[in-house]
């Protein structure tokens, strides 16, 4: 029987607690059977087993370590990606904006570092061009050049232990992405700058955090903080007591001076507490979160909350299929007089229910059924179908980033169903294909909005890594 294929960077059993404390890839004895794959963090990456250049397997792994000094223990590290995108719409905003949009999205991103003992710095450039929107580009589309990471790291390790303390501009991304992500989905990914102290302790992983949130800014040069925000944090994951499990704890605190909702603009404390399980046994897997946000909106109490499941069994077929159901719930606001409901997703991934993006997780509820095929390794296949309503009825719909977009014109729930297909192919670990297509058939409250079409959508980016 075939293997199952490699977890995937970017999968809820890879992602957990993924920061430098996480496993170390290529490490080990000996010549490795592949280079370990890119992180999706490329910061996580540690190429100090090339020290011993007979374990060199890749034709790129000559700019992975070059020694600085006859004992090789300071050394320079290259790296970068380039990923080519189209997307797609007809009938865009359900009809209310043009009937035919395509858009052409190119990213360049180039990284360098410098390690020494207990010592190490990172810099990355970015660069997002985009073409043929119409409107022009989103601030997530375009980026024409600007520093997306600068920091340094004091990293110590001992057997069993890890610590870093970073300081300066890095990427952060907890769990699934649900909450905190690097938004790798749209043109321009996502950093902060501020401290991060990230301690390993055997299989306890935790990272404490004060950042402010980097504002994306089109221009050269010029990426400075969004206006009086602050992002702090607490994130810890423990082995589960259930076999094979993982458990993530943690407690983040976003301080926005202009936060806009249906409700209308003001201050927002919050402080987000909340817990995923999440892990493996036999062909079963699962992954399963709930958050409970407190504080306050303007001069009102703030209360609300989200429960998100994933959970998936592997079929002992050919092409290894998994059968997944995804079943999430998000509040909303319920009105005035009432203590502020709307469930912020802080800083999600940018493709929450699709790569369309075109609803996001703010008062919904959802059921999203999917089946992903493997025919040969390389290549995966995923077939899926999203169901969208709202929570709260006096609450209208919300984009990805969490803005306000369409506002409650009546009492329907139902906001609509996609239907959608992606194919991925990974030709190498330098070579990564995906077309993904999907309708996304309008309900009721569209409907009554005055959307009065559906919405095909299809996208296919190549993303070249060294």
């Amino acid at each position: 029987m075939r293997r199952p294929p490699a977890l995937k960077p970017g999968s809820p059993a890879q992602s957990a607690g993924a920061t430098e404390a996480a496993a170390l890839a290529g490490r080990g004895e000996g010549r490795p059977a592949a280079p370990p794959p890119y992180r999706l963090l490329r910061a996580d990456e540690d190429y100090r087993y090339l020290r011993d250049r007979g374990r060199r397997a890749d034709f790129l792994d000559v700019l992975k370590y070059i020694p600085l000094g006859p004992r090789g223990r300071v050394a320079l590290s290259f790296g970068g990606e380039t990923r080519q995108r189209l997307d797609w719409f007809r009938n865009l905003d359900w009809g209310a904006g043009p009937p035919r949009s395509l858009s052409w999205m190119q990213r360049y991103m180039f990284h360098a570092e410098l390690r020494a003992p207990y010592f190490r710095a990172f810099a990355q450039v970015k660069s997002g061009l985009e073409t043929g929107r119409p409107g022009g580009p989103r601030a997530i589309d375009r980026d024409d050049f600007d520093f997306h990471q600068a920091f340094a790291d004091f990293d110590l390790e001992r057997p069993g232990l890890r610590l870093i303390v970073r300081a300066g501009r890095h990427e952060l991304a907890f769990g699934s992405g649900r909450l905190v992500s690097p938004r790798e989905g749209p043109n321009v990914r996502r950093s902060f700058d501020g401290v991060s102290v990230i301690l390993s302790v055997r299989r306890v992983h935790a990272h404490l955090f004060v950042t402010r949130p980097v504002a994306t800014v089109p221009g050269v040069l010029d990426d400075g903080w969004e206006r009086g925000q602050w992002f702090a944090g607490a994130y810890l994951t423990v082995p589960s007591p259930l076999r094979g499990g993982q458990v993530d704890v943690y407690a983040l605190y976003l301080d926005r001076p202009e936060a806009e909702y249906h409700r209308g603009r003001a201050h927002e404390r919050h402080l987000s507490l909340g817990t995923r399980w999440f892990g493996a046994a036999g062909r079963l897997d699962y992954n399963v979160e709930a958050v409970l946000q407190t504080g306050r909106f303007g001069a009102a109490p703030l209360l609300a909350w989200t429960v998100a499941s994933d959970t998936g069994v592997r079929l002992p077929l050919p092409w290894d299929p998994r059968l997944g159901l995804r079943l999430d719930v998000a509040s909303g606001d319920r009105g005035p007089g009432r203590p502020f409901g709307t469930f912020s997703a802080l800083f999600p991934k940018g493709s929450y229910f699709g790569e369309d993006a075109l609803v996001g997780p703010a008062n919904f509820l959802d059921a999203h059924p999917m089946l992903t095929l493997t025919p040969v390794e390389p290549l995966s296949l995923t077939l899926d179908w999203v169901v969208l309503g709202r929570y709260s009825l006096a609450d209208g719909l919300y984009n990805v980033p969490g803005e306000p977009t369409i506002a409650d014109p009546g009492g329907a729930r139902f906001v609509g169903h996609r239907a959608g297909a992606t194919l991925e192919a990974e030709l190498g670990r330098h070579v990564g294909f995906v077309v993904t297509v999907g309708r996304f058939f309008r309900g009721p409250f569209l409907a009554q909005a005055g959307r009065t079409r559906d919405v095909d959508f299809l996208a296919t980016w190549l993303t070249l890594k060294f």
